[in-house]
């Protein structure tokens, strides 16, 4: 069901290198921080020796994705081809540094503030993708929140290219704003309990301690998933990402689903709240003005 609304902006005149006009780089950061995607005309080339990552079988098992971390030599999840896992680690790197820089570029507000976060190439087909649990399904609409990975309130920020080499698109559906969401699925969050939180970080579960709101997002992510009436009913709009095409959001406040598609590139990047223009739009402090409380 699409409402009829956009939350999709156009940013035309952002490249990986070059400058950016100050009134374009404004727009795009009030547009991103109010939660709408942004979509640029902005392809990643392969270098030639990298071509082979798009039509090699390159995911080890059952693995989704092949990742690089920020200070990471080697990838994880790729087939035991050592010639591969180096093109791939050349290929995610290079994404790595070309999305940082453009981000320092068209948000020069945040430029002292980016934590870099994890690279990951994806090259599987994600229509008919086999799912073990309606958690683990992104073809449900979902906000990201990662569960091993508690950030304490930071924003994630995630930039996407389709590198589709047949031209498919990737086709998304974007939901209803965070803060109707938050609403409707925050009083269903079980308590939180810091003794459980720290049982976890002990037992290794998770990276560090879940804060309150980890909790928080962790919990709305997992209830709307499993929530079948939601999933069928909720307001969306389609969006088809071109082979080709860039895009960038905060996961953590726009309800998504990813529907098909397959070769994309996507990189992680963290951002203290603190350091937003307008901070109250944060999915942290639409969850303590929702509760009353400080929640990280």
């Amino acid at each position: 069901m699409d409402d009829g609304t956009s939350q999709v902006e156009s940013i035309v005149g952002a490249g990986w290198s070059g400058g950016i006009d100050a009134a374009l780089a404004d727009r795009a950061t009030a547009a991103l921080e109010a939660g709408s995607v942004l979509r640029l005309p902005l392809p990643f080339v392969l270098e030639p020796g990298e071509t082979r990552i798009v039509r090699d079988h390159v995911l080890a098992g059952h693995r989704k994705n092949v990742s690089l971390g920020p200070r990471a030599q080697n990838v994880k999840g790729a087939v035991e081809d050592a010639g591969l896992r180096r093109v791939l680690a050349s290929a995610c790197g290079r994404y790595q540094r070309q999305t940082a820089e453009l981000a320092q570029r068209l948000f020069p507000a945040y430029l002292a503030a980016l934590e870099i976060g994890r690279t990951s190439f994806r090259p599987a087909e994600v229509a008919g993708r086999v799912q073990q649990s309606p958690r683990k399904d992104d073809t449900r609409l979902h906000i990201d929140a990662f569960p091993a990975t508690p950030v304490h309130g930071r924003r994630v920020l995630r930039f996407f290219t389709n590198v589709n080499p047949d031209g498919v698109a990737r086709h998304w559906q974007v939901g209803e704003p965070f803060e109707q969401l938050a609403a409707t699925f925050l009083p269903r969050v079980p308590r939180y309990s810091m003794a459980v939180a720290l049982a976890l970080a002990a037992l290794r579960v998770t990276k560090s301690v879940r804060s309150e709101y980890d909790h928080c997002m962790r919990h709305i992510h997992d209830i709307m998933k499993c929530d079948t009436a939601y999933q069928r009913a909720a307001a969306r709009q389609d969006v088809h990402f071109a082979a080709g095409e860039t895009w960038i959001v905060f996961s953590d406040q726009v309800v998504h689903a990813v529907l098909s598609g397959r070769c994309m590139f996507e990189q992680t990047i963290y951002l203290p709240v603190t350091a937003q223009r307008f901070p109250v739009r944060s999915p942290l402090r639409v969850l303590e003005r929702l509760t009353g409380r400080a929640l990280a």
